[in-house]
């Protein structure tokens, strides 16, 4: 997670760790009294409110494992699976600052998966754009639609890549396929898909090198 504000001048990392801090305190408190963090994160609920609510800026070292232990993804899947119970999936992926916790997440398990090597290509689908967004502008990496990879246009260049669907399908799969075909170096290292599939196991077999999460589901 560090790895995600080290590469950045130091004071502007310092002042988006804090932004990111209560963004993903103001998601959680969609599902969650901010109440019941105070022993995820061992802080006094007081302290947690006023984290919150930008009137109190922990230390950057305290900041940033609040951070990590709140986008860890197994947490983030017990949230997605606690909402539909009774929620719509879609509510959830237009809803800023949700899609902006699930994108951190990711983030998170994408420093390991890559190991500092550049993310040239973000794919995704419409629904999971706001997702992808954040990602891909964390990580300073080209956003593409994979709308458009059904144009016909060749696709000169993906390189190293994550994709980002709300569920691996046959159209998917044949659009990824056709890219690598036809893309140079095109070689997909992560995969997160919302919803799990029986198809992310041909993905999987066609990108043997991608890690994969899924929100809903098993991971494979």
């Amino acid at each position: 997670m560090s790895e995600i504000y080290g590469m950045l001048p130091r004071r502007y990392a310092e002042s988006l760790l804090y932004v990111d801090l209560v963004d993903i305190l103001s998601a959680y408190r969609r599902f969650f009294k901010l109440s019941s963090l105070s022993q995820v994160l061992g802080v006094p609920d007081s302290h947690l409110s006023r984290y919150a609510n930008g009137r109190l800026r922990p230390r950057i070292d305290r900041c940033l494992h609040f951070v990590k232990l709140l986008t860890d993804m197994n947490l983030v899947k017990r949230i997605v699976m606690g909402y539909l119970r009774s929620g719509n999936l879609l509510d959830l992926l237009i809803d800023a600052t949700f899609t902006k916790l699930v994108a951190l997440s990711a983030l998170g398990k994408l420093v390991g998966v890559f190991h500092g090597s550049r993310v040239e290509t973000v794919i995704t689908s419409s629904e999971t754009v706001l997702i992808a967004s954040h990602i891909s502008h964390r990580l300073k990496s080209s956003l593409l639609d994979i709308r458009l990879m059904k144009s016909g246009s060749k696709i000169r260049k993906l390189g190293n890549s994550v994709v980002i669907l709300v569920m691996v399908d046959d159209d998917a799969i044949e659009l990824l396929s056709r890219a690598k075909t036809e893309s140079r170096n095109a070689n997909v290292r992560y995969i997160l898909s919302i919803l799990c599939s029986d198809e992310i196991g041909q993905l999987k077999s066609m990108f043997p090198d991608a890690a994969v999460d899924c929100l809903v589901g098993a991971s494979t």
